[in-house]
């Protein structure tokens, strides 16, 4: 009898580089992200058949209850057609077919608060996980099955301005049109101490090493989100004020 599905798959962490590389190459949306992220090789049987990549959301203000930076996205998943359309007998007899991607998921959102606090200490604490599914290219089945809450729709235009004031420019992508199923998995109880400690304690010789400016770029960044998602939370309150 072929052993259980858990027990043939794993996760590793992943060169950020490589992963990205494999996401630009064979994810149809053919880029990767920027800013802090987390990826994850998936594996079946010892061999490397996909990857995930988990970032900080493209937010600036409170998101079903959550700020910014007490978000993580599940922003890419590419799974090998070949290992995902495989087929497995029960015990029973009867024939399934690998639910890997639920699997792997699952799999990551056990792991992804820990590693995310090794790698990254001086960030917020994960609160939930967020991703979006484009209808265009699927409906968002892996993320239900994966005991993520659909939370409703976005999308549907090219946001942003071309042009920023701070002289950069904005990647509009057409696929910013698409309409997009909104999904949320949240946790309902924090990291506790012991395990911040053996987090910081696994990362502390292969997490980056930020120089203070890039420290203290982080950390503004992290306070002006902040900010502007109170902001936004008192306008709204003031709007709805008798």
């Amino acid at each position: 009898m072929t052993a259980k599905l858990r027990k043939r798959l794993s996760l590793e962490v992943a060169n950020l580089q490589e992963a990205t590389a494999l996401i630009v190459e064979r994810h149809y949306l053919h880029r990767g992200r920027t800013m802090a992220q987390m990826p994850y090789w998936i594996t079946l049987d010892g061999k490397r058949v996909g990857v995930l990549l988990f970032a900080l959301p493209r937010l600036s203000v409170t998101y079903q209850g959550h700020r910014p930076m007490n978000l993580i996205e599940l922003a890419r998943m590419w799974i090998d057609p070949d290992a995902q359309g495989q087929r497995v007998t029960d015990s029973n007899g009867q024939e399934h077919t690998f639910a890997l991607a639920t699997c792997a998921i699952g799999m990551a959102l056990r792991q992804i608060r820990q590693d995310w606090h090794g790698k990254y200490p001086h960030l917020p604490m994960i609160e939930a996980c967020v991703s979006w599914a484009d209808d265009v290219h699927h409906e968002g089945t892996v993320y239900r099955a994966a005991n993520f809450k659909e939370v409703g729709k976005s999308g549907g235009s090219l946001h942003g301005n071309a042009q920023r004031s701070n002289g950069g420019r904005d990647q509009l992508h057409d696929d910013y049109r698409h309409i997009k199923t909104a999904f949320i998995h949240r946790y309902r109880r924090s990291l506790s101490e012991k395990q911040m400690a053996k987090a910081r304690t696994v990362w502390a010789d292969v997490r980056p090493r930020l120089s203070r400016n890039q420290r203290l770029k982080l950390e503004g960044a992290a306070q002006q989100l902040a900010l502007a998602g109170l902001e936004t939370e008192s306008r709204r309150a003031e709007s709805h004020a008798p």
